[in-house]
């Protein structure tokens, strides 16, 4: 009777043992038997431990016997297993097959204004279509073209007269005088600065 107690004992001992100690399950999330569905998110249940599939589903998880793992991943229904009904220290492996989770719901047809054809009719009369960005680049080439024609073609007549007439009045104004120093004007420093550069202001023998 004591022999009998003792074994009994021990095999409990043995059993205590394995429950407790930690292994590695791993496996692969599919979706059937050969497609695997990646990033599967893994939850150890009630220990607020938890991680993924890699992108090939493949999983790897630190567990012990007595554990249950949870398996879900959107369009999936969820999965749970418990490791004790897949307890082997010497081959841990187990695949999760994850079955789809889809509702199909009844079509609905929808219909604008309420079946109002008055007020359909006012709203399309009224619709302003959106202006794209191709229309802007469209409108703002039209612009550039119109410029580059307007900087290459000749003054008009009336253009012309007038920037002819204001020269004749200022050489009329300033006759028999020295003309106004232009300091500020950007455009003589411009010039004064190209002539410099040009070497106008050397002393030429």
């Amino acid at each position: 009777m004591l022999i009998f107690t003792i074994s009994t004992l021990a095999l409990e001992a043995q059993e205590e043992a394995k429950e407790n100690k930690f292994f590695h399950i791993s496996g692969t999330t599919l979706s059937d038997s050969t497609h695997a569905i990646p990033y599967v998110h893994i939850i150890l249940k009630n220990k607020n431990i938890a991680t993924a599939s890699d992108i090939r589903g493949y999983y790897n998880f630190p567990v012990q016997a007595t554990d249950s793992l949870v398996f879900s991943a959107l369009g999936y229904k969820m999965e749970t297993m418990r490791v004790s009904d897949y307890y082997s220290t010497h081959n841990a492996v187990k695949d999760i097959i994850l079955e789809q989770d889809t509702i199909q719901i009844q079509e609905l047809i929808i219909t604008p204004w309420q079946g109002s054809y008055e007020r359909f009719r006012k709203a399309v009369l009224a619709y302003v279509p959106p202006v794209t960005d191709m229309d802007r680049a469209l409108k703002n080439l039209a612009i550039l073209d119109m410029k580059t024609l307007l900087y290459d073609s000749p003054a008009t007549p009336t253009t012309a007269f007038r920037n002819t007439m204001q020269g004749y009045n200022s050489k009329l104004y300033w006759a028999g005088q020295l003309p106004p120093i232009n300091i500020t004007n950007p455009l003589a420093w411009a010039q004064f600065f190209k002539a410099l550069k040009n070497g106008d202001f050397k002393n030429k023998k």
